[in-house]
């Protein structure tokens, strides 16, 4: 009588027992629509759940927060203000630089603690109540509070004194404290790529926030002044130690310069060497000699020849410097022109003509006689200048080898005069320097101004109430959808009919959705109690063992009833051994097994309902809690099987129960021998049909001994909790179980959320 039906069923063409791929779904099912969608149902309750978590979180901490006031201001970093009053010093300023690198550095100088204590100082923050005041969430307060208490106790323990015991150090202690929780409250940036610099405060008093504001900009002028006021006087201290070494070096330099013409007769008038004016002179000097010489020689060489040939007319312009000759050259030339035209008018034979003739004659003896007493006076004339003229191209000579030597000796007086006129101009041009840094460090500037004072806000900045629970909500609904994503990709559990076909490979004989008992209020979510039966109610636990007596019309009474035609068939060659068996426990098949055994009994004939899980007999706690013998006790020989039978839940249902027994720790010895199986035989004879409850197959090895004595088994898998592929490992152990299932049944279906799954698979 061994696997007919079974055999029967893997022969079908439509029925594959092979088992499915390893995946639970193909790589591209999770970027279907459909099944996003369903998967986004099923976990819809999540979601809202944590979103509705999310937004209770913002409602509780905007109503906790205290309110945070902002207050803002901005700068303008504009150095070209300061040039246009002060002259760009070379000691002072560094050359040009990239402008947003100086924006940038002025952020940093703003975040720096130097202005967050100045700002401190001014406002004695340090004694301010309103600024010491805790802000934030009322966790934070209470986080913190809960810190400085953990630091005073430990404090305590170890026996330390309190760091802030001196009142200096506890001074200092606190300015620093409130500095570095003034920069934490401070929010410092560059406006894009502008000038502008954004200075905010956020505080729990909007007056407060709007005169830390203004008295950070306050402090940070202030800085930039004091700054420039500091970095000219370092200026003009250096620059007065500079000019003294420059005046000193400028001395000593033209001194050197001025004993070394004297050491070396470089003696100079309006820039000029003595040797250079000398030469110059004479060299005058002998041009005029030169000139008198050869003048005076000419005029005596003229004089000569007049003498020599009588030609008195040659004198013209020669003795105009001797009045005699000058007189006589008159009367001579009057003479002959009367004596012209006395010839002209009445010929050269007149009285008259010869007259004149003759004084023009006496008169040219006179002229030629003082002529030779000039002539004599010209010549010394003419020597002295030659004599001058040679003592001149003496002196000219003498000193023109002087300043051929003085020549030699300019060179190196020139490079003196070039490093003392060096010395000078440096002397001069830090005398300068010296005169615009005066200046500016009796006018300094900024190259900071404010565009925009700050003034108290009127709002809070935040919380900010719809935001910030809107936030809390998206985050929770978030969270909630990465949960339900993770449950999603997480659940490998049978959920449908078709997880059955394709993952395990065996058909789907039903769906059995979760029952309760009316009567008694109570609901299990597997169709069965889940906990241990000695800890459920008796009443129920028998109601829910006879469930399709009471409710014959019930959807699970139903779905069993086609399972039960399904697996026992009808015809000589039908299945009378039925065995109900469960991978994991807990899966509510021991009250699959009773409703089975019930079904049959009231349907068919009489049935027997045999407790096969000799490790946890729950059949026979609930139908037979008085029962002295049970199935190993006849299999032990104690007694036979009629005398260990008792009543069933229903009229036409025998039960074989099964008792623990001490002395026999490993029953299986018991159920794998023959006796069983005659047993079984003897059974046959007596009922129709035969239920055995089997053990879990992954528990105990006693499921996989019995599961070959009887015709088929059945096999439940509870909905949404046993896994594929736990399910596929513990039958793939042993074939033979495998091939013994003629169908599975999934056992507690939520039949709301199934359909969810039914409409993505």
């Amino acid at each position: 009588m061994l696997q007919l039906f079974a055999q029967k069923t893997i022969n079908e063409p439509h029925e594959e027992l092979n088992f499915a791929p390893s995946r639970w779904r193909d790589q591209g099912d999770y970027f279907d629509v459909k099944v996003i969608i369903a998967a986004f149902r099923r976990q819809l309750k999540i979601i809202l759940l944590v979103a509705f978590l999310g937004a209770t979180g913002g409602i509780s901490f905007v109503a906790t927060s205290v309110p945070q006031f902002t207050a803002t201001t901005s700068i303008m970093i504009d150095r070209r203000q300061v040039r246009a009053v002060q002259d760009v010093s070379a000691v002072t300023e560094i050359g040009s630089v990239d402008p947003s690198t100086v924006v940038d550095s002025q952020v940093e100088v703003l975040k720096s603690e130097k202005i967050a204590l100045a700002v401190v100082n001014a406002l004695d923050l340090t004694n301010d109540p309103v600024f010491l005041t805790s802000d934030g969430w009322i966790l934070t307060w209470v986080t913190r509070s809960v810190g400085r208490a953990v630091r005073s106790v430990v404090s305590l323990i170890q026996d330390r004194p309190a760091p802030n015991s001196h009142e200096v150090r506890a001074r200092e202690a606190a300015q620093w404290a409130a500095a570095y929780r003034l920069l934490r409250r401070t929010t410092i940036t560059r406006v894009g790529k502008t000038y502008l610099i954004s200075i905010s405060y956020t505080g729990a008093n909007a007056d407060q926030s709007a005169r830390i504001v203004n008295a950070y900009v306050e402090a940070y002028l202030d800085d930039q002044l004091e700054g420039r006021y500091d970095s000219t006087r370092r200026a003009n201290a250096w620059l007065l130690a500079r000019i003294e070494e420059l005046r000193k070096q400028a001395v000593d330099s033209d001194l050197a310069v001025q004993q070394f013409r004297a050491k070396n007769n470089l003696i100079a008038i309006g820039g000029q060497l003595v040797t250079d004016l000398q030469l110059s002179e004479l060299n005058a000097q002998l041009a005029v000699v030169r000139g008198e010489v050869a003048r005076t020689g000419a005029q005596l060489d003229r004089i000569r020849y007049v003498l020599r040939t009588n030609q008195i007319e040659a004198l013209v312009g020669e003795g105009l410097k001797d009045d005699i000759i000058n007189d006589l050259q008159s009367r001579y030339i009057e003479v002959g022109r009367r004596e012209a035209e006395i010839s002209a008018r009445f010929g050269s034979d007149h009285e008259r003509a010869i007259q004149y003739r003759s004084e023009k004659a006496d008169i040219q003896h006179q002229i030629l006689t003082k002529l030779s007493s000039v002539a004599q006076s010209y010549e010394s004339e003419f020597e002295v200048a030659k004599a001058r003229l040679e003592e001149l191209d003496r002196n000219v000579s003498n000193l023109i080898s002087v300043a051929a030597d003085a020549n030699a000796k300019l060179v190196q007086l020139r490079e003196l005069e070039r490093s003392a006129d060096t010395y000078k101009g440096l002397y001069d041009t830090f005398s300068q320097r010296y005169q615009q840094t005066v200046q500016q460090q009796s006018f300094p500037l900024s190259d900071a101004r404010v565009v925009t004072p700050a003034a108290p806000p009127l709002q809070p900045s935040q919380p900010k109430p719809l935001v910030s629970i809107v936030l809390s909500a998206l985050v929770g609904a978030l969270l909630g959808g990465a949960w339900g994503a993770m449950r999603e990709y997480r659940d490998g559990s049978i959920r449908t009919g078709k997880d059955i076909r394709e993952a395990l490979g065996l058909r789907c004989l039903g769906l059995l959705p979760v029952i309760s008992i009316p009567h008694f209020e109570r609901r299990h979510s597997s169709g069965f109690p889940t906990r241990s039966f000695s800890e459920a109610s008796s009443e129920v636990s028998f109601a829910l063992a006879r469930f399709v007596d009471l409710f014959p019309e019930s959807r699970f009474a139903e779905t069993l009833r086609s399972a039960l035609l399904s697996v026992a068939g009808s015809g000589p060659e039908r299945s009378r051994v039925i065995g109900v068996l469960s991978v994991a426990p807990q899966e509510g098949r021991s009250l699959i097994a009773a409703n089975l055994a019930t079904l049959l009994g009231r349907g068919e004939g009489p049935t027997l309902l045999i407790d096969g899980d000799a490790r946890n007999p729950c059949l026979s706690t609930i139908l037979a809690p008085d029962a002295k013998f049970g199935l190993l006790d006849v299999l032990a020989g104690a007694c036979s099987w009629n005398d260990a039978l008792r009543c069933g839940p229903v009229h036409g249902v025998a039960v074989l129960p099964i008792l623990k027994r001490p002395d026999l720790t490993h029953p299986s010895h018991l159920l794998a021998g023959d006796q069983l199986d005659q047993v079984l035989r003897e059974a046959a004879a007596h009922f129709k049909y035969i239920v055995v409850d089997l053990p879990p197959l992954s528990v105990a090895s006693e499921a996989r001994i019995l599961a070959g004595k009887v015709d088929c088994v059945l096999l439940v898998v509870k909905w949404g909790e046993t896994s594929k592929e736990f399910i596929r490992e513990v039958l793939g152990v042993d074939e033979g179980v495998r091939f013994q299932c003629a169908g599975a049944i999934l056992n507690g279906v939520d039949m709301g959320k199934i359909r969810q799954y039914q409409e993505s698979s």
